[in-house]
């Protein structure tokens, strides 16, 4: 961030970029943890439940359907609650999932695993609504909204990344030990880190955020500016909901069980380079030509897997999917913080990101009804190739709103 950005904060003493990193520093523990863990969980509770496919896969899709609806609910639950207070709130939420899984290993009941996922859907919308917003008024004073987002991803993802290589050893250690349940003592300790460095964290003054009404809604999605952007965040939770509902399953079916970390560790580590790098460029190019590199490069990666009968094909395709989802949440976001006033961010915020949502409840939902084996790989990947290139279009049509406000 810029000379202009390292002033303290008001009423806290902590530099802007102290603060940023430092938020940043939470984000890294908690993904470690709990957003590392979700690469395993399907693996997981097939160890000890006679759950199918599908019912594994639903787990996950209540986590993002809840996301999904508190979005834009919690603008309205929480319109009294600071953003820090949310963001505390929601982070406990992220120490609580661990946990529940670790529970579920003992008393395994289907409907305790769907109401900890809607739980912890309701916090990570909690969560993230607070921080991107606190992290946009930091950024606000030297205009560099991509890079300060560029940061809390960038950190979300190094943890994520790291998470699934040291996950995946406790989790293969504890299938061998017969005590696969490791896997939960290890991520609620590191979320657990990241949730103490959050609640000493400063608590800034801000404004309350504008009245959430319907009207004011309709009118931020009227703009075709917002219409784009929720299109392309749609389309690029697709991927997202694709490699965490059925991508680590397709992998084990079709090469073998120790091919999963390696392949899963591709699409974290890429969506942690892309992240810092696209809030960088977003300030230098336009946001929807950022886009637009993201989602050429997504259908480029879909072509991989055709060409090439090796595992380290799927892991270039999990590479090129971090690579997009790296970008379009960052830049993204970068644009609702140039786009909006600071009391409608929150709401702009939630309408756009309840699409993001959607679309992994979509795609983890029919990958488990569909099915993602050898046979049908071709068909998907060719879907998905497709799909992707007309959002690069779409990302290029972008730019020609540039300036209209939301």
């Amino acid at each position: 961030m810029s000379e202009t950005s390292t002033d303290s904060d008001r009423n806290s003493g902590l530099s802007t970029r102290a603060h940023v990193l430092l938020l940043s520093s939470a984000f890294f523990f908690i993904f470690l943890g709990t957003g590392a863990q979700q690469a395993f969980l399907l693996p997981y509770l097939q160890e000890f439940t006679g759950w199918d496919e599908l019912q594994r896969a639903l787990v996950i899709a209540t986590v993002y359907f809840s996301m999904t609806i508190f979005r834009l609910g919690n603008v309205y639950l929480l319109r009294s609650w600071p953003q820090w207070m949310c963001s505390v709130v929601g982070g406990a939420m992220y120490v609580f999932f661990p946990l529940a899984m670790l529970g579920l290993y003992f008393v395994p009941s289907y409907p305790l695993a769907l109401l900890a996922a809607a739980i912890w859907g309701w916090g990570g919308a909690a969560m993230w609504m607070g921080t991107t917003m606190q992290v946009l008024a930091l950024s606000d004073r030297a205009q560099r909204h991509g890079t300060g987002m560029g940061v809390l991803y960038a950190a979300t993802h190094l943890g994520w990344a790291l998470g699934v290589i040291v996950l995946g050893n406790v989790f293969s250690y504890g299938q061998a030990a017969g005590l696969p349940w490791l896997l939960y003592v290890a991520a609620f300790t590191f979320a657990l880190t990241g949730f103490v460095i959050m609640l000493f964290l400063p608590r800034p003054e801000e404004p309350l955020p504008e009245l959430p009404t319907w009207s004011a809604l309709m009118e931020i999605m009227s703009r075709k500016k917002a219409q784009i952007a929720a299109f392309l965040l749609f389309a690029a939770s697709l991927a997202f909901g694709f490699v965490l509902g059925r991508f680590t399953d397709f992998v084990e079916n079709a090469h073998g069980a120790q091919w999963v970390w390696i392949t899963a560790f591709f699409y974290p580590f890429a969506r942690m380079v892309l992240s810092f790098a696209s809030g960088l460029l977003s300030e230098r190019l336009s946001h929807g030509t950022v886009l637009a590199i993201g989602f050429f490069g997504g259908a480029a990666g879909m072509a991989v897997p055709l060409l090439v009968e090796h595992p380290l094909g799927l892991a270039a395709t999990a590479l090129t999917l971090g690579l997009l989802n790296g970008a379009v949440p960052v830049v993204s976001t970068a644009l609702i913080g140039s786009s909006a006033e600071q009391k409608r961010r929150p709401l702009t915020y939630g309408a756009m990101f309840t699409w993001r949502d959607l679309g992994v409840v979509v795609a983890t939902v029919a990958g488990g009804i569909l099915g993602l084996r050898a046979e049908s790989v071709a068909v998907t990947f060719g879907i998905f190739g497709v799909v992707f290139i007309a959002c690069g279009v779409a990302s290029l049509v972008l730019n020609r709103y540039a300036e209209q406000r939301l």
